[in-house]
């Protein structure tokens, strides 16, 4: 985030909350151990549609690709 650090509530079980915590590594923040899922599960679905895309021979032209994932 830029300047002004602002914070939201995000309503989870109390299970998810425990798998939560049984991830988080000493001295890591819930916002970073949550920013560090994210980005997985994004490489994640990279690699999924990137196995997808060897099987089926469906290309996208890489533009496309890359404001899908929002790379840049």
């Amino acid at each position: 985030m830029h300047g002004q650090t602002s914070y939201k509530r995000i309503p989870i079980s109390p299970a998810t909350w425990e798998r939560l915590s049984l991830l988080k590594k000493p001295g890591e923040t819930f916002d970073q151990l949550i920013s560090d899922l994210v980005e997985e599960r994004h490489a994640d679905e990279i690699v999924c549609h990137v196995r997808k895309v060897s099987e089926t021979g469906e290309f996208i032209p890489l533009d496309t690709a890359a404001d899908m994932w929002e790379l840049k």
